[in-house]
């Protein structure tokens, strides 16, 4: 499977299948995640889905990450 299509599968992904991700990359990028990282991840999405009007849309993310990127 290329990478293209694991990035096109993404929105196909439960909820919980997609912190799954999450964690894994962060494991396989930073090493293992320490029980306090878990709890603080833990607590952000708890955060979230009690007011998921407090997260940044992904579009508006993505135009905020481009503008950053240009001015590099």
């Amino acid at each position: 499977m290329s990478f293209a299509e694991i990035l096109e599968e993404i929105p196909n992904l439960s909820f919980a299948q997609r912190q799954e991700l999450i964690r894994r990359a962060i494991s396989i990028d930073e090493g293992e995640i320490t029980p306090e990282e878990h709890a603080l991840l833990d607590a952000r999405m708890d955060d979230f889905r009690r007011n998921p009007q407090a997260g940044v849309p992904l579009d508006q993310l993505r135009e905020h990450i481009a503008g950053r990127l240009s001015q590099q």
